[in-house]
């Protein structure tokens, strides 16, 4: 997906090549304009003779049927694109829920008990005598930062100054009082989350035996929230491998090549929206002409199965954990699309089942585990939506009726514009007409397929990284405000 801005009327988007629909059109428009010229030269009688067409209803009567054709094709591909990322976001929606949830389980079961905070259903007699108080700290309202502005002698001229000067103030103020007066909750330096780095080495064979990975045995900790538990890593892992795998059979995987898979670094850079302008390409070794690239892009020439697989190889999907050699291996010889993500959905459910008949999560009533399965196939449901738009092309005979009237259209386009238009103004009309109907056509092309067409793909690695981000918040445990005593009033 081509990130883009929309500052000075977006004139800046037109200086771009490579994934342009644009340019693809103006080589259409080129040829037409090139017979524009033949018909004015070769075949168009000048003075006192007949013309190619002395009426231009016929010929724009065909140009309005391939504009209708073309839009509806145009239409439905956006529909798909658009249709595939919602899909996408609904799967991760629903498997968040699953993952959540069964870390809000979780917490209630017994090995919580000595650091569980106090319920307020057992201290009935607080509900309605006692305010809840707090503890903050003085924040940057837009008050004060209005006030701010108008004490200010020498304002800065553009927003983004008068906010940095702002900051800038505040920052003084904090280091003179030493007293905090800001609360980011949007700081992507790093991960503030209590991630267990020395848990999650998942061995290529003894952790696929079943053991830890350090060789220790599990020892009873004082405070079971100061590192996650063994339940809420292996929840997180199973359901960032299962979007992991459901996202690479999408964007069309080797079948029975290694698994496209690494180990997910919580903080680490967001990858690129734009799929074909990402660091981890060049990090991971995969290098390209990028002159060559475009010309190719530009004369419509797909990519061969070795640059597909060398291009998915290079931007690998990472799963909270890693992956084992067992779990690759199982993966690898699962049949097709379907039965690779079928066989992680079927991992998650066997785990919740397995880890609720052993109390995991705690003594939460069967009927309300059954929600874990309905979470996790909705969010299967919402894949094989996905897939729908991956696996099934727009239908054969509209693709081709449009390609052969866009064809039509270049060669009689001309001979519209010599019946009534002046010769100069008519080829200027006829190439963009025949550009607007090309570029029509090139837009629906791209939008057919919104998990391969690179780089008008939609970002599957950013979405994966912002899924595991998401997963990881469960290893926060408690609200940090849940714990509470009461104070009487001086």
């Amino acid at each position: 997906m081509i990130k883009y801005s929309h500052g000075y009327y977006s004139f800046h988007t037109l200086f771009r090549l490579y994934g342009s629909a644009l340019y693809k059109a103006c080589f259409c428009a080129a040829i037409s304009s090139a017979l524009y010229i033949f018909y004015y030269y070769c075949l168009y009688v000048h003075e006192n003779g007949t013309k190619l067409l002395d009426h231009p209803y016929p010929v724009a009567a065909v140009i309005g049927s391939v504009s209708m054709a073309l839009s509806f094709q145009l239409n439905f591909s956006y529909n798909r694109w658009w249709e595939a990322c919602t899909a996408l976001h609904n799967m991760h929606a629903k498997w968040l829920d699953a993952g959540s949830t069964m870390a809000a389980f979780h917490l209630q079961s017994r090995i919580y008990d000595s650091v569980a905070p106090p319920s307020l259903g057992e201290h009935q007699d607080v509900h309605f005598d006692y305010v809840r108080k707090r503890e903050n700290t003085e924040r940057t309202s837009f008050i004060t930062a209005r006030d701010t502005l108008d004490s200010n002698e020498m304002k800065p001229t553009t927003a983004k100054g008068k906010l940095a000067k702002i900051l800038r103030r505040k920052h003084k103020e904090e280091r003179k009082h030493d007293s905090v007066t800001t609360q980011n909750i949007h700081d992507t330096s790093s991960s503030g989350l209590p991630f267990p780095n020395d848990y999650w080495t998942r061995s290529k064979s003894v952790k696929a035996m079943g053991t830890l990975s350090n060789g220790e045995q599990v020892q009873k900790k004082d405070d079971p929230t100061e590192k996650p538990s063994l339940f809420l890593q292996e929840t997180a892992h199973l359901i960032s491998l299962l979007s992991a795998v459901a996202l690479s059979t999408l964007r069309y995987d080797a079948e029975g090549e290694e698994a496209p898979l690494t180990e997910f670094v919580p903080g680490k850079k967001w990858p690129s929206n734009n799929s074909d302008n990402d660091e981890e390409l060049s990090q991971n070794g995969y290098r390209r002409n990028k002159v060559m690239m475009t010309v190719k892009f530009l004369f419509d020439v797909s990519r061969s199965s070795n640059e597909i697989l060398e291009y998915n190889a290079a931007r690998p999907f990472h799963v909270i954990g890693g992956i084992s050699d067992k779990e690759a291996e199982l993966l690898r010889n699962a049949r097709g699309a379907s039965a690779k993500v079928a066989l992680v959905y079927f991992w998650v459910n066997e785990f919740i089942t397995r880890e609720h008949m052993h109390g995991s999560m705690g003594t939460v009533a069967p009927p309300i585990i059954s929600r874990l399965m309905q979470f996790t196939s909705d969010g299967h449901m919402w894949y094989n939506s996905a897939r729908k738009m991956a696996y099934v092309p727009f239908p054969f005979p509209h693709v081709q009726l449009t390609t052969a009237f866009v064809l039509i259209v270049i060669v009689v386009a001309p001979v519209l514009m010599l019946a009534k238009t002046h010769v100069y103004l008519g080829f200027a009309l006829n190439f963009f007409t025949v550009a607007i109907l090309a570029g029509l056509n090139e837009v629906a092309k791209e939008l057919e397929n919104p998990f391969t067409n690179v780089p008008n793909d939609l970002p599957l690695n950013l979405f994966q990284a912002h899924f595991n981000e998401s997963l990881i918040t469960m290893f926060a445990g408690y609200h940090p405000d849940s714990h509470w005593e009461v104070k009487e009033n001086a």
